[in-house]
């Protein structure tokens, strides 16, 4: 069974400021912007012409958000996603916070975590999750009906 604790999911770090700082995202920014590695996942993890669409909505809106920082999507900070879902939370239901955006940049972060081409050893979703308000509340939302979701 999957834990509900999101302390449980994080792996061994529990926040950016445990990250050493030679694998914080930012020492990675040289070279990524040539690559478009969301639309390397969507192919891989959608698997129908709309699933591909709302991945490709996702992505637009969250480099759009990202793009006053200067930091490349994947790149992003816990803080970064905070705000994001925040911003989302003041327009939207938490049902349409959570998917697809929510959800899809968790998965997206996820997978990067798993593919050595990428330096990617944590996830700022759920580092987000565990310690800001507005993230929190989607992880509060989905874990109270549906944790078939987060597996």
């Amino acid at each position: 069974m999957v834990s509900t604790k999101i302390e449980e999911r994080l792996g061994i770090y529990k926040s950016l400021s445990e990250v050493p700082e030679e694998y914080r995202f930012y020492s990675f920014s040289p070279g990524i912007d040539e690559q478009n590695i969301w639309s390397e996942w969507n192919e891989i993890h959608s698997d129908s012409k709309w699933k591909r669409a709302e991945a490709r909505r996702v992505k637009d809106r969250w480099g759009d958000h990202l793009e006053d920082t200067g930091r490349h999507y994947a790149l992003a900070t816990p803080e970064d996603v905070e705000s994001f879902i925040k911003g989302l939370l003041d327009e939207v239901q938490i049902e349409r916070a959570y998917k697809p955006y929510w959800l899809f940049l968790k998965r997206f972060y996820h997978w990067l975590v798993w593919h050595t081409e990428y330096p990617h050893r944590y996830n700022p979703v759920l580092m987000a999750s565990a310690n800001y308000p507005a993230c929190n509340e989607i992880w509060e939302f989905v874990m109270s009906f549906d944790r078939e979701s987060f597996k």
